[in-house]
C-alpha cells in the first residue's frame, strides 16, 4: 500500500500533471492511513502479524524474477541484433525464396533486427514477399489518435518495413480484422517511392498475411552463477509458461499466426 501510494503520486505528477497542492493533500493523507496501519503490523508480528509480511515477499519474488528475466533477454537481443548491412545479405541472399504475401514479425526492439529474424530465415528458408517488423509501444498518454498510431519506415530492399505501433494505456490492444491489415499497408503506401512499390503492396496484401512471433526460453549458464541460474531457469521459466503471453493481449486471429522457437543461452 505505500508502495502504491508513492507511485501513485509520481504518476499524478508526471502524467496526470496534477495540481501540486492537490498531490500534497492525497499524499499525506494516505502515508498517514497507510503508515498507522504498518505500526500496527510491526507491533504484532510475534502473533501472527507476518503474514502479510510473508505474501508480499511472495509476491516481490514472483515481481523481481519476471523483471530479471526480461532485462536478460532485452540486453541478449540488444547484443545478438543485426544490423542492417547483415539482413540485406540475409534476405536477399540466394538461398531464400520468396512467397507472396505479407509478413509481420512481432518484436520488442525498437532499434536493430531481432536475431530470432536470422534464426527463422536460416532455418525455414522462405520470407513473404513484404515483410514487415512490428514493434508495440505503449504512450503515458490516455490514447493515441488514429492518425499517430503508426510510424513506418524502410528497412533497406524494397519489401522490407518496420512498423512502430503506438497505443495509450487505455486503448485497446488488438490485431484482428482485416481492416486493421490494411491501415498497416496503408501507412506503408504514403512511404512508397513509386507506383511500382504501391501496387507490390497491394498485390502481397491480395495474397494474404500471416504473424510471427517469437517464443524464446531463456537458460543461464554456468558461468552466470547459481543466483541467475536459479532465477533464469526455474522461476523466469516458469512464470512464462503460466502466465499470460503477449500474444492473447493482442488478439491476432489464431489462423494467422506462428510462433518460432528460439533458445537463448545467457
Amino acid at each position: 500500500m505505500l508502495i502504491s501510494t508513492f507511485v501513485m503520486t509520481v504518476v499524478m505528477l508526471v502524467i496526470w500533471d496534477t495540481n501540486i497542492i492537490l498531490v500534497t493533500f492525497f499524499f499525506l493523507g494516505f502515508i498517514g492511513i497507510e503508515g498507522t496501519y504498518m505500526t500496527s503490523l510491526l507491533n504484532k508480528i510475534p502473533s501472527g502479524g507476518w503474514v502479510p509480511f510473508a505474501i508480499s515477499a511472495f509476491f516481490l519474488v514472483i515481481t523481481l524474477s519476471w523483471t530479471y528475466g526480461r532485462s536478460k533477454k532485452s540486453r541478449y537481443e540488444a547484443e545478438k541484433k543485426m544490423d542492417l548491412q547483415e539482413f540485406n545479405q540475409l534476405v536477399t541472399g540466394n538461398t531464400v525464396s520468396r512467397v507472396p504475401g505479407i509478413c509481420f514479425f512481432c518484436t520488442d526492439l525498437i532499434n536493430g533486427i531481432p536475431p530470432i529474424i536470422r534464426h527463422y530465415v536460416n532455418h525455414v528458408g522462405t520470407l513473404r514477399e513484404v515483410m514487415v517488423l512490428v514493434t508495440i509501444r505503449t504512450l503515458p498518454v490516455r490514447s493515441v489518435l488514429p492518425e499517430e498510431r503508426f510510424l513506418v519506415g524502410r528497412l533497406g530492399p524494397k519489401g522490407q518495413y518496420r512498423c512502430l505501433v503506438q497505443y495509450g494505456y487505455m486503448d485497446q490492444l488488438s490485431m484482428e480484422g482485416e481492416e486493421y491489415i490494411v491501415s498497416v499497408v496503408n501507412a506503408l503506401k504514403e512511404i512508397a517511392e513509386d507506383g511500382e512499390e504501391v501496387r507490390m503492396l497491394e498485390a502481397a496484401l491480395d495474397n494474404g498475411f500471416i504473424f510471427v512471433l517469437g517464443r524464446i526460453v531463456l537458460k543461464a549458464t554456468e558461468s552466470q552463477g547459481w543466483f541467475s541460474q536459479l532465477v533464469i531457469n526455474n522461476l523466469y521459466r516458469f512464470l512464462q509458461k503460466n502466465f499470460r503471453s503477449n500474444v492473447d493481449m493482442l488478439r491476432i486471429p489464431p489462423g494467422k499466426m506462428l510462433q518460432v522457437g528460439m533458445l537463448y543461452e545467457i
